[in-house]
């Protein structure tokens, strides 16, 4: 499965250098470029997911873990904090990836390439949570691949 959640796939595509010490913090600047950005998006993505409440767990270069909500509507970041493991919300799905991944794809040339090879390479983890959500995220995923197969993507 390649695509990941609109709201994560184009916050970890900004191509900005990171500027502070927390990788949460990094992730935060890139809000108001991805809220930017994400009138980009093709309607249909938007509409299969660009509603959704993701819990990001990020496990920094120490080997810590550090969690974030994020949350979108119509495919713009409306809210975005770091939490603690047990906050409890409505989760659609969870993604899961090293500081040191999001870091690469953060100052790569070519960051939703970067993002999606580390989707590959299992870096980077999705789960979706509930039946409809696993059923949108396997449709929307059969449609990356469409479209990478036919050089769209």
């Amino acid at each position: 499965m390649k695509i990941i959640p609109i709201a994560i796939a184009l916050l970890l595509t900004m191509s900005i250098p990171m500027a502070s010490a927390s990788i949460v913090n990094d992730l935060d600047l890139k809000v108001n470029d991805y809220n930017q950005n994400s009138g980009n998006v093709h309607s249909y993505v938007k509409k299969i997911l660009g509603d959704e409440v993701i819990k990001l767990t990020i496990t920094t270069n120490s080997g810590t873990k550090k969690y974030v909500k994020a949350v979108t509507k119509d495919a713009y970041v409306i809210e975005f904090e770091e939490v603690e493991k047990d906050t409890e919300f409505d989760t659609t799905m969870r993604v899961s990836a090293s500081e040191a991944t999001i870091e690469s794809i953060l100052v790569s040339d070519d960051p939703l390439e970067t993002a999606l090879e580390a989707k590959d390479d299992g870096k980077i983890i999705v789960k979706p949570i509930g039946i409809v959500n696993t059923v949108t995220y396997t449709v929307a995923n059969g449609a990356l691949k469409a479209s990478q197969l036919i050089g769209i993507v």
